[in-house]
């Protein structure tokens, strides 16, 4: 055996300790990068992948909307995955992918602003001291029985009963509710949509589900037949009665999706039965679609439901002998529930979609 010299077993020692310094060198280079904390995103990712995720997505969304979605969320997948993105990096694709998720909630179909409801009643609210307070507005709606110059000792007060949707208000013998803390501009703008479930005992021609000075601004009620029926007087002077021209569209005895829709900067007037179209008016086939908005009548009565209008106002204006028997007078007989008011047109599909989610 060779014996290991000094000189070479130096040339190894200083081997040997440039070897470690070059991998100390190359451990201090290579230091891992500390990882952005990606919690947020994560959640926001698993929250936006369950909306994707949904059966009735492309009956929810339209397809573009799904397609620019599924990018943002497909780029902030990518980044979860990226160990060398940074925190603000990920910062930033949270709040891209909020913004993303923002939008596309608000594409939805048959989506109805909250901002557009006027009144709202689902007839579940607490009621005390024989009133309670709507949704939207916030006004008060006092149980009111008929008119005893009408109806005598069977005078009452509306009552609650078993609804399609929890409880609903049932009007007989002229009971019904009276709105008056209400603001006039509300009622007499240039849109406006109305939506109730419908559950007539019998067929009546003043089967008034609500009104509004009745036919001297607007009013919406079964006709004869039992069809949905709306009347508006313009302020330009132009007079509207229409119909869907369906005879009993709401049976007695079931409940139906009752929903009229009004754009006067459009000339539309349009009945809703289940969600589904029946019949749309138009200046050509209506010719008083005409002005802005419903007219301001001289006396404004209370905002009535269940009734058309007052025993003062039809004993000092009207002369119909025949109304001021039990049988004559015009007020719902049956149940109404979840009655909405709008400040806006609904189109077919917000209908359609509200009709889907009380049935």
């Amino acid at each position: 055996m060779k014996k290991v010299t000094f000189k070479k077993a130096l040339i190894a020692m200083f081997a040997i300790m440039l070897l470690t310094g070059s991998f100390t060198a190359c451990d201090k280079k290579d230091d891992p990068i500390e990882e952005a904390d990606k919690t947020e995103l994560t959640a926001l990712v698993n929250e936006c992948n369950a909306l994707l995720n949904s059966p009735t997505l492309s009956e929810d969304f339209p397809a573009d909307a799904i397609t620019a979605f599924t990018t943002v969320v497909n780029a902030a997948k990518t980044l979860i995955n990226d160990k060398e993105a940074t925190q603000a990096q990920v910062n930033a694709m949270v709040v891209q992918l909020t913004q993303a998720q923002e939008t596309f909630l608000a594409s939805e179909y048959g989506l109805i602003p909250e901002t557009a409801l006027i009144m709202g009643m689902t007839f579940d609210e607490s009621v005390s001291n024989n009133q309670f307070t709507t949704a939207g507005k916030g006004w008060t709606a006092v149980l009111t029985k008929g008119p005893a110059e009408i109806f005598g000792e069977n005078t009452n007060l509306p009552s609650f009963q078993t609804g399609k949707i929890g409880k609903a208000i049932y009007f007989n013998n002229g009971s019904h509710l009276r709105i008056t803390d209400f603001t006039a501009n509300d009622l007499l703008g240039s849109q406006l949509s109305i939506a109730v479930w419908v559950k007539p005992d019998s067929t009546r021609a003043g089967n008034y589900i609500i009104s509004y000075n009745y036919w001297n601004s607007w009013k919406f009620q079964l006709q004869e037949q039992n069809k949905p029926f709306f009347t508006i007087h313009t302020n330009a002077d132009g007079w509207v009665d229409a119909d869907n021209q369906m005879d009993f569209s709401a049976p007695n005895g079931e409940w139906t999706h009752l929903a009229v829709t009004l754009n006067m900067n459009t000339k539309k007037l349009v009945f809703y039965v289940n969600g589904a179209e029946t019949m749309e008016w138009d200046e050509t086939t209506k010719t008083g679609l005409t002005g802005t908005g419903a007219h301001e009548y001289k006396t404004v009565l209370p905002l009535m439901i269940g009734a058309c209008t007052t025993f003062a106002e039809a004993d000092a204006e009207w002369d119909w002998e025949w109304s001021r028997t039990p049988d004559g007078w015009d007020g719902f007989v049956g149940c109404l529930d979840e009655l909405k008011l709008y400040n806006i047109a609904l189109d077919a599909g917000q209908v359609a979609k509200l009709y889907k989610e009380e049935k």
